[in-house]
Protein backbone atom coordinates (compact mmCIF):
# COMPACT_ATOMS: atom_id res chain seq x y z
CA UNK A 1 0.00 0.00 0.00
CA UNK A 2 1.02 3.60 -0.56
CA UNK A 3 -0.34 4.80 2.41
CA UNK A 4 0.97 5.61 5.73
CA UNK A 5 0.49 3.54 8.84
CA UNK A 6 0.56 3.35 12.80
CA UNK A 7 0.52 -0.14 14.29
CA UNK A 8 -2.28 -1.65 16.31
CA UNK A 9 -1.14 -4.30 17.18
CA UNK A 10 0.03 -2.81 20.97
CA UNK A 11 -2.32 -0.17 21.05
CA UNK A 12 -5.59 -0.42 24.06
CA UNK A 13 -8.96 1.02 23.12
CA UNK A 14 -8.30 4.25 24.35
CA UNK A 15 -4.84 4.69 22.27
CA UNK A 16 -6.93 3.77 19.12
CA UNK A 17 -9.74 6.34 19.80
CA UNK A 18 -7.28 8.86 20.40
CA UNK A 19 -5.74 8.21 17.57
CA UNK A 20 -8.56 8.02 15.48
CA UNK A 21 -9.80 11.51 17.31
CA UNK A 22 -7.05 12.74 14.75
CA UNK A 23 -8.05 12.35 11.56
CA UNK A 24 -11.69 11.28 9.77
CA UNK A 25 -12.28 7.57 9.55
CA UNK A 26 -14.10 5.39 7.30
CA UNK A 27 -17.17 5.37 9.94
CA UNK A 28 -16.84 8.85 10.07
CA UNK A 29 -16.77 9.92 6.49
CA UNK A 30 -20.87 9.13 5.99
CA UNK A 31 -21.71 10.86 8.75
CA UNK A 32 -20.55 14.15 6.74
CA UNK A 33 -21.74 12.94 3.83
CA UNK A 34 -25.55 12.09 5.02
CA UNK A 35 -25.52 14.32 7.48
CA UNK A 36 -28.62 14.09 9.71
CA UNK A 37 -29.67 11.29 7.30
CA UNK A 38 -27.31 8.95 8.46
CA UNK A 39 -28.84 6.25 10.93
CA UNK A 40 -27.19 6.71 13.84
CA UNK A 41 -24.86 9.98 14.39
CA UNK A 42 -25.57 13.80 13.17
CA UNK A 43 -22.42 15.76 12.00
CA UNK A 44 -22.76 17.75 15.61
CA UNK A 45 -22.14 14.41 17.70
CA UNK A 46 -18.97 13.72 15.15
CA UNK A 47 -17.83 17.01 15.93
CA UNK A 48 -18.09 16.55 19.63
CA UNK A 49 -16.09 14.04 19.54
CA UNK A 50 -13.17 14.69 16.99
CA UNK A 51 -13.21 17.94 19.61
CA UNK A 52 -13.23 15.30 22.18
CA UNK A 53 -16.21 16.32 23.75
CA UNK A 54 -18.26 13.35 22.78
CA UNK A 55 -18.00 10.21 25.10
CA UNK A 56 -17.64 7.20 22.88
CA UNK A 57 -15.34 5.43 24.56
CA UNK A 58 -18.08 2.61 25.84
CA UNK A 59 -18.12 -0.20 23.71
CA UNK A 60 -22.18 -1.08 22.53
CA UNK A 61 -23.58 -4.34 22.76
CA UNK A 62 -23.42 -4.05 18.62
CA UNK A 63 -19.63 -2.81 18.97
CA UNK A 64 -19.06 -6.11 21.21
CA UNK A 65 -21.41 -8.31 18.75
CA UNK A 66 -19.08 -7.56 15.96
CA UNK A 67 -15.82 -7.85 17.13
CA UNK A 68 -16.20 -11.45 18.18
CA UNK A 69 -18.01 -12.04 14.95
CA UNK A 70 -15.72 -10.39 12.71
CA UNK A 71 -13.28 -13.69 12.90
CA UNK A 72 -15.76 -15.92 12.03
CA UNK A 73 -17.37 -14.13 9.38
CA UNK A 74 -14.16 -13.38 8.06
CA UNK A 75 -13.49 -17.73 7.24
CA UNK A 76 -16.83 -18.07 6.01
CA UNK A 77 -15.92 -15.44 3.25
CA UNK A 78 -13.26 -17.19 2.66
CA UNK A 79 -14.73 -20.74 2.24
CA UNK A 80 -17.15 -19.03 0.24
CA UNK A 81 -15.32 -17.27 -2.43
CA UNK A 82 -12.01 -18.91 -2.22
CA UNK A 83 -10.09 -16.39 -1.78
CA UNK A 84 -7.18 -15.27 0.31
CA UNK A 85 -7.62 -12.42 3.41
CA UNK A 86 -5.57 -11.04 5.93
CA UNK A 87 -5.87 -8.74 8.51
CA UNK A 88 -4.13 -5.53 8.67
CA UNK A 89 -2.86 -4.26 11.87
CA UNK A 90 -2.61 -0.34 11.39
CA UNK A 91 -4.49 2.68 11.39
CA UNK A 92 -3.51 3.74 7.54
CA UNK A 93 -3.78 7.52 6.73
CA UNK A 94 -4.03 8.94 3.21
CA UNK A 95 -0.80 9.89 1.30
CA UNK A 96 -1.93 13.26 0.40
CA UNK A 97 -4.78 13.75 2.49
CA UNK A 98 -3.79 13.46 6.04
CA UNK A 99 -6.54 13.95 7.89
CA UNK A 100 -8.08 10.61 6.47
CA UNK A 101 -7.34 8.08 8.02
CA UNK A 102 -9.04 3.74 7.85
CA UNK A 103 -8.67 0.96 10.00
CA UNK A 104 -9.78 -1.47 7.73
CA UNK A 105 -10.73 -4.85 8.61
CA UNK A 106 -8.76 -7.36 6.57
CA UNK A 107 -7.35 -6.97 3.16
CA UNK A 108 -7.48 -9.60 0.41
CA UNK A 109 -4.62 -11.05 -1.14
CA UNK A 110 -3.54 -13.09 -4.09
CA UNK A 111 -6.45 -12.20 -6.49
CA UNK A 112 -6.09 -11.78 -10.19
CA UNK A 113 -7.70 -8.18 -9.70
CA UNK A 114 -4.98 -7.09 -7.37
CA UNK A 115 -5.04 -6.67 -3.71
CA UNK A 116 -8.73 -5.19 -2.27
CA UNK A 117 -9.98 -4.10 0.64
CA UNK A 118 -12.72 -6.24 2.84
CA UNK A 119 -15.09 -4.77 5.21
CA UNK A 120 -16.93 -7.14 7.03
CA UNK A 121 -20.19 -6.63 8.66
CA UNK A 122 -22.50 -8.40 11.49
CA UNK A 123 -25.67 -6.70 11.71
CA UNK A 124 -29.02 -7.72 13.15
CA UNK A 125 -31.61 -9.45 11.71
CA UNK A 126 -33.34 -6.66 10.54
CA UNK A 127 -30.73 -4.62 8.99
CA UNK A 128 -29.43 -8.15 7.34
CA UNK A 129 -32.54 -9.20 5.53
CA UNK A 130 -32.99 -5.38 4.43
CA UNK A 131 -29.88 -5.72 2.91
CA UNK A 132 -30.57 -8.91 1.57
CA UNK A 133 -33.80 -7.55 -0.16
CA UNK A 134 -32.17 -3.94 -1.21
CA UNK A 135 -28.50 -4.45 -1.27
CA UNK A 136 -26.21 -1.99 0.05
CA UNK A 137 -26.89 0.88 2.23
CA UNK A 138 -25.39 4.60 1.51
CA UNK A 139 -23.24 4.38 4.60
CA UNK A 140 -21.85 1.09 3.70
CA UNK A 141 -21.13 2.10 0.86
CA UNK A 142 -19.61 5.62 1.71
CA UNK A 143 -17.28 3.91 4.10
CA UNK A 144 -15.85 1.23 1.86
CA UNK A 145 -14.86 3.97 -1.07
CA UNK A 146 -13.10 6.02 1.59
CA UNK A 147 -11.17 3.16 2.16
CA UNK A 148 -10.53 2.79 -1.15
CA UNK A 149 -9.42 6.28 -0.97
CA UNK A 150 -6.59 6.05 1.45
CA UNK A 151 -5.12 2.53 0.33
CA UNK A 152 -5.40 3.73 -3.34
CA UNK A 153 -7.03 0.11 -4.04
CA UNK A 154 -9.29 -0.54 -6.96
CA UNK A 155 -11.95 -2.64 -5.39
CA UNK A 156 -13.19 -3.63 -2.21
CA UNK A 157 -15.87 -6.67 -0.88
CA UNK A 158 -18.54 -6.35 1.77
CA UNK A 159 -18.62 -9.77 4.04
CA UNK A 160 -22.12 -9.43 5.62
CA UNK A 161 -22.87 -12.52 8.53
CA UNK A 162 -25.97 -12.81 10.33
CA UNK A 163 -25.27 -14.72 13.45
CA UNK A 164 -29.52 -15.38 13.81
CA UNK A 165 -29.28 -17.22 10.81
CA UNK A 166 -25.82 -18.27 10.08
CA UNK A 167 -25.78 -16.60 6.70
CA UNK A 168 -23.43 -14.41 4.89
CA UNK A 169 -23.98 -12.31 1.84
CA UNK A 170 -20.97 -10.94 0.04
CA UNK A 171 -20.81 -7.99 -2.27
CA UNK A 172 -17.74 -6.91 -4.33
CA UNK A 173 -17.66 -2.83 -4.90
CA UNK A 174 -15.34 -1.52 -7.73
CA UNK A 175 -13.54 2.31 -6.73
CA UNK A 176 -16.36 4.82 -7.63
CA UNK A 177 -13.80 7.65 -8.83
CA UNK A 178 -16.87 10.36 -8.68
CA UNK A 179 -17.69 9.67 -5.25
CA UNK A 180 -13.98 9.09 -4.21
CA UNK A 181 -13.16 12.48 -5.47
CA UNK A 182 -15.97 14.12 -3.50
CA UNK A 183 -14.57 12.43 -0.77
CA UNK A 184 -10.98 13.62 -1.24
CA UNK A 185 -12.28 17.17 -1.41
CA UNK A 186 -15.08 17.18 0.96
CA UNK A 187 -13.70 15.37 4.37
CA UNK A 188 -10.59 17.60 4.84
CA UNK A 189 -12.82 21.35 3.86
CA UNK A 190 -15.45 19.70 6.58
CA UNK A 191 -11.67 19.28 8.61
CA UNK A 192 -9.78 22.05 8.11
CA UNK A 193 -13.14 24.49 8.84
CA UNK A 194 -14.80 22.73 11.62
CA UNK A 195 -12.26 20.57 13.59
CA UNK A 196 -8.80 22.41 13.14
CA UNK A 197 -11.17 25.71 13.83
CA UNK A 198 -13.11 24.57 16.56
CA UNK A 199 -16.67 25.71 14.80
CA UNK A 200 -19.66 23.48 15.31
CA UNK A 201 -20.48 21.92 11.56
CA UNK A 202 -23.47 23.50 9.28
CA UNK A 203 -26.47 20.73 9.48
CA UNK A 204 -26.58 19.94 5.25
CA UNK A 205 -25.98 16.63 3.37
CA UNK A 206 -22.79 16.59 0.61
CA UNK A 207 -24.08 16.38 -2.94
CA UNK A 208 -22.64 13.57 -4.11
CA UNK A 209 -23.86 11.14 -6.52
CA UNK A 210 -24.31 7.67 -5.03
CA UNK A 211 -26.16 4.69 -6.25
CA UNK A 212 -29.62 4.02 -5.17
CA UNK A 213 -29.66 0.14 -3.48
CA UNK A 214 -33.20 0.37 -2.73
CA UNK A 215 -36.73 0.01 -4.84
CA UNK A 216 -38.85 -2.49 -4.75
CA UNK A 217 -37.64 -6.52 -5.56
CA UNK A 218 -39.76 -8.70 -8.00
CA UNK A 219 -39.07 -11.87 -7.19
CA UNK A 220 -39.36 -14.62 -10.01
CA UNK A 221 -38.15 -17.81 -10.46
CA UNK A 222 -39.40 -18.57 -14.40
CA UNK A 223 -37.36 -20.31 -17.17
CA UNK A 224 -36.81 -17.63 -18.79
CA UNK A 225 -35.11 -15.78 -15.99
CA UNK A 226 -32.82 -18.29 -15.21
CA UNK A 227 -31.72 -19.36 -18.25
CA UNK A 228 -30.71 -15.41 -18.34
CA UNK A 229 -29.11 -15.27 -15.28
CA UNK A 230 -27.25 -18.45 -16.29
CA UNK A 231 -25.98 -17.48 -19.86
CA UNK A 232 -25.14 -14.14 -17.89
CA UNK A 233 -22.41 -15.75 -15.69
CA UNK A 234 -21.13 -18.30 -18.35
CA UNK A 235 -20.54 -14.87 -20.35
CA UNK A 236 -19.16 -13.18 -17.39
CA UNK A 237 -17.07 -15.80 -17.39
CA UNK A 238 -15.73 -16.38 -20.32
CA UNK A 239 -15.07 -12.13 -20.86
CA UNK A 240 -12.89 -12.51 -17.77
CA UNK A 241 -10.87 -15.43 -19.45
CA UNK A 242 -10.30 -14.03 -22.88
CA UNK A 243 -9.91 -10.80 -20.93
CA UNK A 244 -6.89 -12.45 -19.02
CA UNK A 245 -5.69 -14.59 -22.53
CA UNK A 246 -5.09 -11.09 -23.85
CA UNK A 247 -3.41 -9.71 -21.46
CA UNK A 248 -0.69 -12.74 -21.38
CA UNK A 249 -0.39 -12.38 -25.38
CA UNK A 250 -0.15 -8.89 -25.34
CA UNK A 251 2.82 -9.60 -22.99
CA UNK A 252 4.15 -12.30 -25.18
CA UNK A 253 4.39 -10.04 -27.90
CA UNK A 254 6.03 -6.99 -26.31
CA UNK A 255 8.58 -9.92 -24.96
CA UNK A 256 9.39 -10.13 -28.48
CA UNK A 257 9.98 -6.73 -29.14
CA UNK A 258 12.46 -6.33 -25.85
CA UNK A 259 14.51 -8.82 -28.02
CA UNK A 260 14.19 -7.39 -31.21
CA UNK A 261 14.75 -4.00 -29.34
CA UNK A 262 12.50 -2.67 -31.67
CA UNK A 263 9.59 0.25 -31.01
CA UNK A 264 7.38 -0.81 -34.26
CA UNK A 265 7.60 -4.30 -35.32
CA UNK A 266 5.22 -5.69 -38.88
CA UNK A 267 5.13 -9.36 -39.95
CA UNK A 268 2.18 -11.62 -39.95
CA UNK A 269 -0.10 -8.94 -41.49
CA UNK A 270 -0.07 -6.47 -38.35
CA UNK A 271 2.07 -3.59 -37.31
CA UNK A 272 2.54 -3.30 -33.88
CA UNK A 273 3.80 -0.23 -31.77
CA UNK A 274 5.25 -0.09 -28.86
CA UNK A 275 6.82 3.39 -28.35
CA UNK A 276 7.97 5.37 -25.21
CA UNK A 277 5.46 8.33 -24.78
CA UNK A 278 5.98 11.45 -22.87
CA UNK A 279 3.09 11.61 -19.59
CA UNK A 280 -0.14 13.16 -19.79
CA UNK A 281 -0.56 16.96 -18.52
CA UNK A 282 -3.67 16.82 -16.53
CA UNK A 283 -5.33 19.30 -14.22
CA UNK A 284 -4.12 18.28 -10.59
CA UNK A 285 -7.93 18.96 -8.73
CA UNK A 286 -6.67 17.83 -6.01
CA UNK A 287 -4.24 20.20 -4.95
CA UNK A 288 -6.18 22.93 -6.14
CA UNK A 289 -9.04 21.98 -3.72
CA UNK A 290 -6.29 21.75 -1.25
CA UNK A 291 -4.57 25.27 -1.81
CA UNK A 292 -8.08 26.90 -2.39
CA UNK A 293 -10.14 25.56 0.28
CA UNK A 294 -12.90 28.25 0.39
CA UNK A 295 -13.32 28.18 -3.24
CA UNK A 296 -16.64 27.27 -4.42
CA UNK A 297 -16.39 24.83 -7.71
CA UNK A 298 -19.54 23.80 -7.80
CA UNK A 299 -20.75 25.57 -10.87
CA UNK A 300 -17.20 24.27 -12.48
CA UNK A 301 -18.63 20.86 -12.90
CA UNK A 302 -21.11 18.96 -15.28
CA UNK A 303 -23.63 17.02 -14.87
CA UNK A 304 -24.01 14.00 -16.86
CA UNK A 305 -27.55 12.84 -18.64
CA UNK A 306 -29.14 10.16 -16.08
CA UNK A 307 -27.73 6.73 -16.40
CA UNK A 308 -29.19 2.87 -15.37
CA UNK A 309 -26.11 1.07 -14.53
CA UNK A 310 -26.80 -2.89 -14.31
CA UNK A 311 -25.50 -4.72 -11.81
CA UNK A 312 -25.86 -8.45 -10.58
CA UNK A 313 -25.25 -9.28 -7.23
CA UNK A 314 -24.45 -13.01 -5.66
CA UNK A 315 -27.42 -14.40 -3.66
CA UNK A 316 -26.78 -17.81 -1.51
CA UNK A 317 -28.37 -20.89 -2.65
CA UNK A 318 -28.18 -18.92 -6.34
CA UNK A 319 -26.35 -19.34 -9.19
CA UNK A 320 -23.74 -17.14 -8.49
CA UNK A 321 -23.01 -19.44 -4.86
CA UNK A 322 -22.52 -22.48 -6.91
Amino acid sequence: MSETSLSTKEMNREEWLEHRGRGIGGSDSPVIVLGNDHPFKTPYELWQEKMGQGSYTEETPDMKRGKVLEPIAADIYKAKTGRNVRRVNRILQHPEIPCMLANVDREIVGNDRGPGILEIKCPRGRTFSKIKREGLPAYYYIQLQHYLSVTGRSWGSFAIFSADSWELLWFDVEADRGVIFSLEAEIPHWWENYVVKEQPPQDSTVDIDLPDAGGDVVKTETPDWYFAVREYVEAKALADEAKELVSEKKMTITDLMKQYDADVVEGAGARVYWKQQKGRKSFDWKKFQKDNPDMDLSSYFKVSAPSRPFKLYPIKGGLLDE
